[in-house]
């Protein structure tokens, strides 16, 4: 997964389809992880006792199981976004190219109506 911002910013600069697919993983990643961290406040204690290590190693396996969930795009949404930013990065692109010659579409906008209905 990602270190870091600059990390990404470098990638993006040299590839930019690796570095929206792992934004897009990573923010799957991040989603997955508060789903589990979220479900776990819900299970009884079980396997986990109460204490400051309890809390830190449940964290570190939803950490794990939210990056193999990513890794593995089980939840589909890192594709979803990936998707949305890819479309949306060549609508701004065509949007600007069309304001330099006056002409404009609702491109962006029947995208988005698509994604959400």
């Amino acid at each position: 997964m990602i270190k870091g911002v600059t990390e990404l910013y470098h990638i993006k600069n040299a590839n930019p389809a690796k570095a929206l697919d792992l934004a897009s993983r990573e923010f799957e990643s991040i989603f997955a992880h508060q789903l589990l961290k979220t479900m776990g406040q819900s299970m009884p204690d079980g396997l986990f006792e109460e204490g400051l290590a309890s809390d830190i190693y449940k964290d570190m396996l939803f950490q794990a199981m939210a990056r193999v969930m990513a890794e593995s795009g089980s939840l589909g949404i890192g594709e979803v976004v990936r998707q949305h930013m890819q479309a949306t990065g060549v609508n701004r692109e065509q949007g600007a190219d069309q304001a330099d010659t006056g002409k404009a579409d609702n491109t962006s906008i029947r995208g988005v109506n698509a994604l959400h209905g």
